[in-house]
């Protein structure tokens, strides 16, 4: 992958802007512009499409023994080592990337759905591709954050800095009932490896008041 910019000083937007990875690899602004702090300044708009019921063929809401069903039924297999959290060896849809799935439970309900893509290459060019197809199927992310030092901008670098934490990239898209989609990429304190993200969220509402009642 050609890249070019070195010099570039590192690139931090937020608020409403879309910058696409392979933007932020080659050409950056070295600090963030009028425009974008006018963005940040906004009101969160919500996505344009309805929130997803779920991700990568899992259901928020859905009952432990449930998801069970579907992740076996898809051939992959289970394991909830922890109780409230799960682990499924892949999708129970196609995502067109191998990939494995965590469920959190929420009062017995699944509340975040995380899919794990380790790339075997080409990380900077797969997160774009998932950045452009989320940003197509939803709209313009709500939040974003993009953090590329200059040394991070060739694949070599890039995967360097990702396992580093050196580079930080976070984009979500919010629905005002609550439910949320987040694509990171990075590494967590609970895992060994670095791994691109994409979760999937609804609250759980733990408890229903009787207004007449009260």
């Amino acid at each position: 992958m050609a890249v070019t910019g070195t010099t570039v000083s590192p690139v931090i937007v937020s608020g409403h802007d879309s910058v696409s990875c392979h933007e932020q690899l080659a050409s950056v602004p070295s600090a963030p512009s009028a425009a974008a702090a006018a963005a940040a300044a906004r009101p969160v708009v919500a996505p344009t499409a309805a929130a997803p019921s779920g991700g990568a063929g899992f259901l928020l809401g859905a009952a432990p023994d449930a998801t069970q069903q579907v992740c076996e039924a898809a051939g992959n297999t289970w394991e909830a080592p922890n109780k409230g959290r799960a682990q499924c060896s892949g999708p129970a849809a196609d995502l067109g990337f191998p990939a494995d799935v965590a469920i959190k439970f929420c009062s017995g309900k699944a509340c975040m759905i995380t899919v794990h893509h380790r790339p075997t290459s080409e990380w900077s060019g797969t997160f774009s591709e998932l950045k452009g197809k989320l940003t197509e199927k939803y709209g313009a992310p709500s939040e974003s954050q993009a953090v590329v030092p200059p040394v991070c901008r060739s694949e070599a670098g890039f995967v360097e800095c990702v396992t580093e934490k050196g580079v930080r990239l976070h984009f979500a898209w919010s629905w005002p009932t609550g439910e949320r989609v987040i694509l990171s990429v990075g590494k967590t304190e609970a895992e060994s490896d670095a791994a691109i993200r994409i979760d999937y969220t609804k609250p759980v509402r733990k408890v229903a008041a009787n207004a007449s009642a009260l």
